[in-house]
């Protein structure tokens, strides 16, 4: 990176940063260093076991090996759990066939079984609140410290939970075990829903919502085909660097460089701004490998 000054301030154990003023006392360079460590990862499945769902959940067991593939290529050491969008029972919450990982036995044909929810559920679907009680300590083991946390609602409704949905949000980071938790969700499309085939489906509002405060993936539930929006979610799963800047920028104002090449602003092999973390988050074929210089210049926010 030419032109940034160091002045040796570490972050963390697995990022190494600095700053300086320019010659307009308002402008801030920050410069971090992708050094090699261990990621840790925890995704959530919230899969509807409504009625009307038995083809969106053959089409998630026919694509879900697209996951995988990413996941098991990945370096992150990485968890998985399924729970369904029923929180009427005793059972809400509880991951089903517990927790799976790189050394669960015969993973594919386990975590195919324990995504095939069934449709017995119950018609009020609430994914945000099954989410927030899968991670709540019922699932022993699960939300691991230093891990982050990606929770993947698949739902052919809006969620019915009773919480504000930035509620959620905030709890989902509360309990990842590094404060990072993404949303991601495969819903009905905005603003009247979707059909396709012998499947349709309401609006995902709530869901929307939550995928937009915390830079997720997002993929309409009418899609014949979910291994893109699978491969995408992997992806951030066992990579999703974020670095946290040392002034709060005026977001508009962010440029960001690679090896003194420039990113894009944007969520698909780009970087991303979370505000809540003051951090800088790349995803996809933007994230930078071990050794390479990171650096961000912006403005910093009025006040």
């Amino acid at each position: 990176m030419q032109g940034w000054a160091c002045v040796g301030v570490a972050l963390s154990v697995s990022l190494a940063a600095c700053s300086d003023y320019e010659v307009h006392e308002q402008t801030f360079n920050d410069v971090f260093l992708q050094e090699a460590e261990v990621r840790l990862s925890d995704v959530l499945f919230v899969v509807d076991d409504s009625g009307s769902m038995s083809e969106e959940q053959d089409r998630l067991a026919a694509n879900f090996s697209a996951f995988l593939e990413v996941m098991e290529a990945g370096d992150a050491e990485w968890q998985l759990g399924v729970a369904t969008t029923d929180v009427t029972t005793a059972e809400a919450g509880l991951l089903r066939g517990g927790i799976f990982s790189p050394s669960t036995p015969a993973l594919a044909q386990a975590v195919g079984a324990a995504v095939a929810v069934g449709t017995d559920g119950s018609r009020d679907e609430a994914g945000l609140e099954a989410a927030a009680l899968a991670v709540d300590g019922r699932n022993a083991g699960f939300v691991r410290p230093g891990a982050e946390l990606h929770v993947v609602v698949f739902s052919d409704e809006d969620d019915l939970s009773d919480g504000e949905v930035a509620d959620y949000v905030a709890g989902y980071r509360a309990a990842a075990g590094n404060g990072l938790a993404q949303v991601h969700a495969v819903v009905g499309d905005l603003p009247a829903g979707c059909a396709s085939g012998s499947s349709a489906a309401g609006p995902g509002g709530r869901y929307v919502e939550a995928v937009a405060l915390t830079a997720g993936w997002r993929e309409s539930i009418c899609t014949e085909d979910y291994s893109e929006l699978l491969v995408r979610v992997g992806v951030s799963a066992v990579g999703l660097p974020t670095f946290a800047l040392t002034s709060v920028p005026q977001p508009d104002t962010l440029r960001v460089w690679v090896d003194d090449v420039e990113m894009y602003g944007r969520p698909v092999d780009g970087f991303t701004y979370d505000a809540a973390l003051n951090a800088i988050v790349f995803h996809g074929r933007a994230v930078p490998r071990t050794g390479m210089e990171i650096g961000v210049a912006y403005q910093i926010a009025a006040g």
